[in-house]
């Protein structure tokens, strides 16, 4: 029998039944308990897990995870992640995005599930308070996104870490600890186990409740406004004001995987909304409209279609990334 099954309020669960769904899993807490979870409520899912090869229990959790699909019948998906030389995190992010994109492409999933938690919001509202950023980059992640051709669902939204620990201690169930969670050198560690944490643990009801309150104030504010999709990685909205644009320009970065710093966000607004970011997000703008693209996809377009470009007044740096087709 299941034990601390009813502590759980999950969040998306309506959006998960009869669907086909992807456990992004790594064999480590958090994403295992949501494995058992999804199993006792009845979801149907399949696994994909990246080997980053950095440590010497990615072979075991590789293993651990080859052994669950086989006992409860699910697909796995398996990648190793190649040698990252600096911004390792930001890097294993993106290339773990990528491969559960593909893979969600290519399998027609319509769900992408992963094992954030309560804690995880409020480790990242407080870096970017230090930061100084605004509500939009203080709240991160939602429970549900639409990114691309599929859904983001965060089932343990509103579940703290202690909640998570609980039902697998409770259960018996075997996990993995990430032992480089331990160094600090890494800035999302050292809020993780000095502030975070032991804040959601003395006051978890008082966060829950703030954070959901700043994200029902944040829905009131932005609701209104709306981003629209040109093709797959470009995105524009109409102009307003610099508070509004950035928000927007915000918004559509994270939905092509990219997290605007404030330094950035001041490059921005002295560019008047015509710049490269980072070499990833580029953006531009014309007299009423920004538009924000991933740098990747460039066409070659004849003159025939620069002059159509033009007349549609479509921003410079981002014809390269669209086909005439996108807007006919």
């Amino acid at each position: 029998m299941v034990k601390q099954l009813e502590s759980f309020n999950l969040e998306g669960v309506s959006h998960l039944k009869s669907k086909k769904n992807l456990l992004g899993f790594s064999g480590q807490v958090d994403s295992t308990c949501l494995f058992y979870v999804l199993l006792f409520y009845g979801i149907e899912f399949d696994i994909a897990i990246v080997d980053y090869q950095v440590r010497d229990d990615s072979k075991l959790e590789l293993a651990y995870a080859n052994e669950l699909a086989k006992k409860y019948n699910k697909q796995i998906f398996e990648i190793k992640a190649p040698k990252f030389h600096s911004n390792f995190e930001s890097n294993a992010r993106s290339f773990r995005m990528d491969f559960f994109e593909n893979i969600i492409n290519a399998h027609n999933y319509q769900n992408l599930i992963l094992a954030n938690h309560l804690n995880d919001r409020f480790e990242w509202f407080l870096m970017q308070l230090t930061k100084g950023c605004g509500i939009n980059s203080m709240l991160g992640f939602d429970a549900i996104i639409i990114y691309k051709t599929f859904n983001i669902i965060r089932p343990f939204f509103n579940t703290s870490k202690n909640q998570i620990l609980d039902f697998l201690h409770t259960n018996n169930i075997q996990y993995f600890i990430d032992k480089s969670n331990d160094n600090e050198k890494y800035l999302r560690n050292y809020f993780r186990n000095n502030f975070s944490n032991h804040l959601v643990e003395k006051y978890e009801n008082g966060i829950k409740k703030s954070l959901n309150l700043l994200k029902d104030e944040y829905k009131l504010l932005y609701g209104n406004y709306d981003v629209s999709s040109l093709s797959e990685n470009v995105y524009f909205f109409a102009k307003d004001s610099t508070h509004i644009n950035m928000h927007h320009i915000d918004l559509c970065a994270k939905k092509l995987g990219y997290v605007i710093s404030s330094k950035q966000r001041e490059e921005i607004i002295r560019s008047k909304y015509s710049c490269i970011i980072a070499s990833k997000i580029i953006i531009d703008s014309n007299d009423c409209s920004i538009y924000v693209a991933k740098n990747d996809i460039r066409y070659k377009h004849t003159k025939d279609t620069r002059e159509f470009f033009r007349v549609q007044k479509i921003p410079p740096k981002i014809r390269p990334l669209i086909h005439k087709k996108d807007i006919l």
